[in-house]
């Protein structure tokens, strides 16, 4: 594991807010990263790893339809289009212009100075928040996006027909991450009120608003349910929340933990995971020292487990989380209980985002100082890629409850 903090100006070094790298094709040599920062662009990067480890990074485009600070940029999963949300409550839908196709006389094209290799159109623009876009994700078919916005609101939008298909007003305060089931089941929401909301992403009814759980390892049936997660006191824009590429885990960072009466355990900060099984119930804990987190983001990739012995979470197979806090990165895996990669103090300021590259070997995070810092891992660092028959699906995953899982410990920094 290698960490490299290119050295060129990535928005002029304005705060970056957030990053995203495009499913690779493997007929390009290079990965399509996208940032968004405070000085209102989107930004198209060509990153090529060299074979010496080096990470040669070309700018080749820039997106300047945006009038505000840019939030959140998503690539979509069949990798055809890139969304961007913004502070003035736009969602920009972007494609990419290839030189066979036929001209879109509805589309704007942004991106035509001769500097820009790439030509990105304008496809489709999104309005319908009151303020502020803090996050969205794109749905399993990319065909809808849910944005999540300071205005309490999350949205639910038909992206061809630059639709609104509805408003899901439950939250009490901002909401600063959202999340859409790769299973296209559920739709997850993390708000600065301290809810996880849990939706039915057909419906759009909420199923689960969660709070308060009973903590790991109480024994006792009166246990009182302990807070999970900070409210409003917790200053930060993002909480960015992720289901893993399974569906069977879901991520929440910007959690407390609140030991059980009579436990030697200590009050920490923590990144709370549910199971699939049990949204409203937490399963497991992943500390990480004196920083509360703030992004959570699941390797693509799935591994073979290394041990004979018993994994953490029961799976035929180990899957990597790699956790923001304000100012470190943290990689834990779902076989063992405690962290195997730390990478702290890189950035002068606030982590905001990270993105993981398609085949696992780059993991980018952006920071408020106006840098990016990419993490790179050699063929088979991070393990050997699973490829076995599954027939372990989100719907049969039935036999696995919070209490067949262990708490992992601390990490101190």
């Amino acid at each position: 594991m290698k960490c490299i903090i290119p050295e060129i100006s990535w928005h002029n070094r304005d705060p970056v807010l957030s990053v995203d790298i495009q499913i690779k094709n493997p007929d390009e040599g290079f990965y399509r990263l996208a940032s968004g920062g405070t000085d209102t662009h989107v930004l198209i990067w060509h990153v090529v790893q060299k074979d010496d480890g080096a990470m040669q990074l070309d700018c080749v485009c820039d997106l300047s339809r945006h009038q505000k600070a840019v939030n959140a940029v998503k690539f979509s999963p069949n990798g055809k289009y890139l969304a961007s949300a913004d502070d003035e409550s736009y969602i920009i839908i972007w494609k990419k212009r290839e030189e066979t196709d036929a001209p879109d006389l509805e589309a704007v094209d942004t991106s035509c100075s001769p500097q820009n290799a790439e030509h990105w159109t304008q496809f489709k623009t999104l309005r319908g928040h009151l303020n502020d876009i803090y996050d969205l994700c794109w749905s399993p078919d990319s065909t809808q996006i849910v944005s999540g916005s300071v205005d309490n609101t999350c949205i639910v939008w038909d992206v061809m027909k630059a639709k609104r298909l509805s408003i899901l007003s439950e939250a009490k305060n901002f909401v600063q991450g959202v999340h859409w089931d790769p299973e296209n089941k559920y739709i997850s929401s993390m708000s600065s009120d301290g809810k996880c909301r849990i939706y039915d992403s057909k419906t759009h009814k909420m199923i689960f608003s969660t709070g308060r759980c009973r903590p790991p390892g109480a024994k006792k049936p009166e246990e009182k349910n302990n807070k999970l997660f900070y409210d409003d006191s917790l200053r930060t824009f993002f909480r960015r929340l992720e289901f893993s590429p399974d569906g069977l885990l879901l991520s929440v960072p910007a959690g407390l933990y609140e030991p059980p009466e009579g436990s030697s355990d200590i009050r920490q900060n923590v990144t709370w995971v549910f199971t699939r099984r049990q949204l409203n119930k937490c399963a497991l804990y992943y500390p990480h020292g004196r920083d509360p987190s703030m992004v959570t983001r699941w390797c693509p990739v799935k591994f073979q487990l290394r041990s004979t012995t018993k994994p953490v979470v029961d799976l035929p197979y180990k899957m990597i989380l790699a956790i923001a806090t304000k100012s470190s990165i943290i990689l834990y895996d779902t076989e063992y209980a405690v962290p195997f990669g730390l990478v702290s103090n890189i950035h002068y300021t606030k982590l905001t985002d990270l993105a993981w590259s398609s085949d696992a070997t780059v993991l980018i995070a952006s920071s408020t100082d106006g840098y990016c810092s990419v993490v790179t891992f050699s063929p088979g660092e991070l393990g050997d890629p699973f490829t076995e028959p599954c027939t372990l699906t989100p719907d049969k995953w039935k036999n696995h409850t919070a209490d067949k899982f262990s708490n992992v410990g601390p990490i101190e920094e």
